[in-house]
């Protein structure tokens, strides 16, 4: 049913067949400052890794980049490819039970959430108020490892997640200055994932801008690949881009 309402979604928003008025690039970079909670398990049921707890991880090393292209011909989506960086490593005193085996004294970890999001959508509203919408397929290359001092293990992943887009800004009247939230969200069965950031951006009349605001994603994965997480990532970042 859950499918078929996306289904459904998704060709009303194609249907509508809006486009920009004019041909246009933008391309931009921002650090994430952010920090990551919640959970991983991996062959291991009942028993959940908490991130923090059980393997010392608060803030993560991230950034992302993005390019986007609009055109002015009907019917044919625009495009965003976005791609964020999501790579740290820990190493705490704890016991763990990853992948059936159990870790105890000194536990050296690496995660990565890596993702790349490849958004086609139709620009609805081109005015003051700009809305865009669309579908995300957000490509998630996802490892985590474990070890202590006599054993290893590791899991990788790698898993596309079709998501509905939408993207909203609000232009402020002769300022430059606009306000501008995009999220990327989809639900099924027990899995939940969202994408959702927002914040305030400049742009010169050359084109050259930058952006602050607030990002927050929600990875909880049921049963996919022998893995369960309830994972969040959020924090503000900061970022240059330049549009033309």
């Amino acid at each position: 049913m859950k499918k078929n309402i996306l289904l459904l979604s998704l060709s009303t928003i194609f249907a509508l067949g809006a486009s920009a008025d004019t041909f246009g690039v933008e391309i931009g970079a921002a650090a994430w400052a952010a920090k990551t909670s919640g959970n991983i398990e991996y062959k291991s049921a009942g028993n959940d890794i908490d991130l923090s707890k059980d393997l010392g991880y608060d803030d993560l090393n991230t950034n992302f980049i993005w390019a986007s292209f609009e055109h002015p011909i009907p019917f044919i989506p625009n495009i965003k490819i976005q791609h964020t960086k999501v790579e740290d490593s820990s190493s705490k005193v704890s016991s763990i039970t990853f992948d059936n085996k159990t870790f105890s004294g000194n536990i050296s970890s690496n995660i990565q959430l890596n993702q790349t999001d490849f958004i086609a959508y139709y620009e609805l509203l081109d005015t003051w108020l700009n809305l865009d919408v669309g579908i995300n397929g957000k490509f998630i290359d996802a490892s985590v490892s474990a070890k202590d001092s006599t054993q290893t293990s590791s899991k990788d992943l790698q898993y596309i997640i079709p998501m509905i887009y939408a993207k909203a800004r609000f232009d402020l009247p002769f300022s430059g200055l606009s306000l501008e939230s995009d999220l990327s969200y989809i639900t099924y069965e027990d899995s939940e994932f969202y994408d959702l950031k927002g914040g305030l951006l400049y742009e010169t009349s050359f084109g050259l801008g930058a952006s602050a605001g607030y990002r927050m994603e929600k990875l909880q994965l049921d049963d996919i690949s022998d893995v369960n997480s309830n994972i969040e990532i959020k924090g503000a970042y900061a970022g240059l881009f330049y549009h033309f």
